[in-house]
């Protein structure tokens, strides 16, 4: 702030000296026009800067997951790199269940402030909603701040299965009850599941648990057939060896995985393309240059060199969907998941 003060004030100084050599002449030339107006639009640029939102003091953090997983770590590297470039104190609190829903009910508590933010995930406004009335969690309740990271979900099966392509799954599936490991119900892995097997008319039964890696380890044993999780979290599963994607639920072809082109679910005749989000949000309330300031905050810090360090240690690929891009966003996959939810949830 010191050194913007410091520019503007030196611009100021630059434009009284041109005018004060100016002062006898009545007529100013073309060139000297021009520096006027190009100095006083740079005065006006650095009046603009010393007054945008700089994020200060200490920032409460909720993180729906547990702490070391993929949303928590993908907080931690944001945080720490706000840390290092504004000073701030940020606080990480692993409040987990529900999507976020314990998170955000517990920063329902303050009164709206760009300080206090929830990490969720987007099931929390896709099918928590539906398959929990009693939540009463409402987009409108919240200002939408950012995306921390986007991924797919990736089918997976195990290397041991002798299953190699969705043709083949199908195939089992003739003569076989398909059992898929998932989040519970209403979950991410478990609603793209629900709604292919459902689609594809197979006689498919979940296999829950509270968490993704869980779920690997089911197909890895031979629990569980198949599987999805999100592409970084697949990784280095896939890269080992130990699993086999066979179809990305996602308009676009996978290449990410050295050796595998993955299809999409699409290309199989169903379009279910639901990704995985986790995105920052706040109460509603909050001033939407604050919102949008401390967006702008994160994405400044990610160019820089530590925090492209650190994602890069930990395979991050940030997400760069603002807060209002994002609240479209969601509001569509709602509507898909709604479409899934009304035929093999009720």
């Amino acid at each position: 702030m010191m050194k913007k003060n410091l520019k503007a004030g030196m611009m100021a100084a630059v434009l009284a000296i041109t005018l004060a050599a100016c002062g006898g002449n009545q007529e100013k030339s073309a060139e000297n026009v021009k520096a006027e107006a190009t100095e006083t639009k740079a005065e006006d640029a650095a009046e603009t800067d010393a007054e945008a939102y700089v994020p200060e003091g200490t920032f409460n953090i909720r993180v729906f997951a547990a702490a070391g997983g993929v949303a928590d770590m993908v907080t931690r590297i944001t945080a720490q790199s706000l840390q290092d470039s504004y000073g701030i104190t940020p606080v990480i609190n692993n409040l987990t269940g529900a999507n976020g829903a314990i998170a955000a009910a517990d920063m329902d508590g303050y009164d709206p402030s760009i300080n206090e933010l929830s990490l969720v995930s987007m099931s929390l406004f896709t099918m928590s909603p539906l398959m929990n009335p009693d939540l009463n969690v409402s987009m409108d309740n919240y200002e939408f701040v950012g995306s921390l990271i986007r991924d797919e979900f990736v089918l997976l099966v195990s290397k041991d299965s002798g299953i190699k392509s969705w043709e083949d799954l199908v195939e089992y599936g003739k003569n076989n009850k398909i059992i898929y490991a998932s989040n519970a119900p209403g979950g991410g892995t478990h609603v793209v599941q629900c709604g292919l097997f459902g689609d594809a008319g197979l006689n498919a039964e979940a296999l829950t648990s509270d968490g993704s890696n869980k779920d690997i380890l089911a197909v890895m044993s031979g629990d569980a057939i198949c599987t999805s999780a999100t592409v970084t979290l697949a990784k280095s599963y896939v890269e080992s060896g130990d699993l086999i994607p066979i179809g990305i639920f996602s308009d676009n072809v996978y290449t990410g995985y050295e050796g595998y082109e993955v299809p999409t679910v699409p290309s199989f005749g169903y379009d279910i393309t639901i990704p995985s989000y986790n995105f920052l949000i706040t109460r509603a309330g909050v001033d939407a240059a604050e919102v949008k300031g401390f967006y702008d905050a994160i994405e400044a810090c990610r160019e820089t060199e530590t925090f492209k360090e650190a994602a890069e240690a930990a395979g991050y690929v940030p997400d760069h969907t603002d807060g209002e891009t994002l609240r479209a966003e969601i509001e569509k996959y709602a509507a898909d998941s709604k479409e899934i939810f009304d035929k093999y949830y009720q």
